[in-house]
């Protein structure tokens, strides 16, 4: 083989090994072309297949934002710059060898890089199955400021003046219920008010004097009524709720949530005021509710299957349109449903639930996904599958803070 050969063979190296992890410009694609071209002769074609191997050259895009080919070929030029003092080579097929040798060694040192960034993905991501929901912790507010942490009871039965008990009636349920025999006041007393809250990544439910069952949703807080003298039952609503409102034609049912109010006799419906901030969701199931701005404006009456989207960012306006209405109540039944939702918006979502900090990078806002998740899984396997999308996805974690680049 002639000297000539020889260095095409190691310039044709040094560009597969830019081309193997996407840095090649288009000047050094063609350069590539014109090198493999000078070296289809049989032998010099079997050792460049073997490195254009299908499953090495996966790893190898696999690595293309972490490796840094110019370093790993300076280390190679400065070991051939340690062998100039040393006898040269009497046959050309030594040189042909170390040639090949050169070029492994770029891709090999790639190859480490690979392994050293799947080593720390695995190390991060058994830090983040850590990560669990709490799932029923609440804590429950009286009218005169006392609380008490449901969390830590396993029973609980407290008698009110107005006629009510208070009781614990599952693992993360609470009812109020009114006393059978009970004596009417002699003189008649001012409305009373509990708040139910439940932080990050716990819910809990609650049955109201009425009738009325509510689900509350992680890191919500619900100011309610305590009996059933009151002319109307309301109540106020900070969060995600799902309410199923006892029928009472006599004393309406008035959710009041961010800016605007829900008035209703009897009905199931998902209030989500989480974007607060932006915009607060009512989603109607069953029956009938009227959404109006506190502020005065001009309110709207949903159906069954459709969304308010009551707009803080535009005057208090009220769009409606039809919607698949277990998208917004999967959460009573445990589960994570995205439809086309971005990066951001799942990861608020796993963050409420799992209790943890997050930040993503711009570069993602643009991805959008659609999927199912169980509230009951572990977030690891979660981030893990959103991930393994082909997105080229980033994951770090400090303990305190999980970012997505």
């Amino acid at each position: 083989m002639l000297v000539g050969d020889i260095i095409s063979f190691i310039k044709a190296a040094k560009l597969l090994g830019r081309f193997f992890v996407s840095k090649t410009s288009p000047h050094e694609r063609e350069q590539l072309k014109l090198r493999l071209r000078e070296l289809e002769k049989e032998d010099k074609v079997r050792i460049i297949g073997k490195i254009l191997d299908a499953e090495e050259l996966e790893h190898r895009r696999a690595i293309r934002a972490e490796c840094d080919v110019e370093r790993a070929w300076e280390q190679v030029q400065r070991r051939m710059e340690e062998r100039k003092g040393q006898r040269r080579l009497k046959r050309y097929s030594l040189m042909l060898q170390s040639a090949a040798s050169l070029a492994a060694a770029v891709l090999i040192a790639c190859g480490v890089i690979y392994y050293t960034h799947v080593g720390r993905q695995k190390r991060v991501m058994a830090q983040i199955a850590q990560i669990r929901p709490d799932g029923q912790h609440a804590v429950l507010y009286f009218a005169d400021g006392a609380s008490i942490d449901l969390g830590l009871r396993d029973s609980l039965a407290v008698r009110t003046e107005t006629g009510v008990d208070v009781e614990l009636t599952g693992e993360k349920s609470l009812a109020y219920k009114l006393r059978k025999a009970r004596q009417e006041p002699k003189e008649e007393l001012p409305e009373e008010y509990n708040t139910l809250v439940t932080p990050r990544g716990s819910e809990y439910s609650l049955t109201l004097a009425d009738g009325t069952r509510v689900w509350l949703n992680a890191a919500s807080r619900l100011r309610f009524f305590t009996s059933d003298r009151g002319r109307e039952r309301r109540v106020w609503l900070e969060g995600e709720a799902y309410f199923e409102v006892a029928h009472d034609a006599r004393r309406p049912f008035v959710v009041e949530s961010g800016g605007q109010s829900i008035r209703v006799l009897g009905t199931r419906f998902n209030i989500n005021t989480y974007e607060g901030d932006r915009a607060i969701y009512t989603t109607l199931v069953e029956g009938s509710v009227a959404i109006a701005p506190l502020a005065g404006g001009e309110g709207v009456t949903l159906e069954p299957g459709q969304q308010a989207e009551y707009s803080l960012r535009n005057n208090g306006a009220i769009a409606v349109k039809e919607v698949d209405t277990s998208l917004a109540t999967a959460w009573m039944s445990g589960t994570f449903l995205f439809e086309h939702a971005s990066i951001t918006e799942i990861m608020e979502r796993l963050a409420r639930w799992y209790n943890f900090e997050f930040e993503v990078s711009p570069l993602l806002d643009g991805l959008r996904f659609s999927g199912q998740f169980p509230r009951c899984g572990e977030l690891d396997k979660i981030l893990s599958i959103i991930a393994s999308t082909g997105t080229g996805m980033q994951i770090d974690y400090d303990g305190k803070k999980i970012t997505l680049r």
